[in-house]
């Protein structure tokens, strides 16, 4: 598949990750990871019909092998910690990570990450 060029991932985030529960139950969370060359679209992704629709997204993050560095790995695990996203000073909570992989290398092509 092709790749966008890297002069297009022009974004950069931080991923912040769940390191435990203190004694008040509240989550603490690493000092992140700043993750360079990425693209990011800001928008409200709705879900439902009519009166019944939910927000279901804010935003979506693509990372791509070999562009965007580091390339960390991230899991369905980060998502049941409620991993922190921060895009220009705003806090954003990861909802899904999707994974593309190449057709036939089967090699990970690229993380989509949403965010609420």
């Amino acid at each position: 598949m092709l790749k966008p060029p890297k002069s297009m991932c022009n974004q950069s985030i931080i991923i912040k990750r769940k390191v435990e529960d203190d004694l008040y139950n509240e989550a603490t969370y690493d000092d992140g990871v700043e993750i360079q060359n990425c693209v990011v679209h800001l928008r409200t992704i709705y879900s439902g019909t009519n009166n019944d629709r939910q927000i279901v997204a804010n935003g979506i993050v693509m990372l791509y092998q070999g562009i965007s560095e580091p390339f960390i790995s991230l899991s369905k695990q980060d998502i049941e910690n409620k991993a922190k996203i921060i895009y220009e000073g705003q806090e954003y909570t990861l909802t899904n990570i999707n994974e593309d992989y190449e057709p036939f290398s089967n090699k990970l092509y690229q993380y989509k990450l949403t965010m609420i």
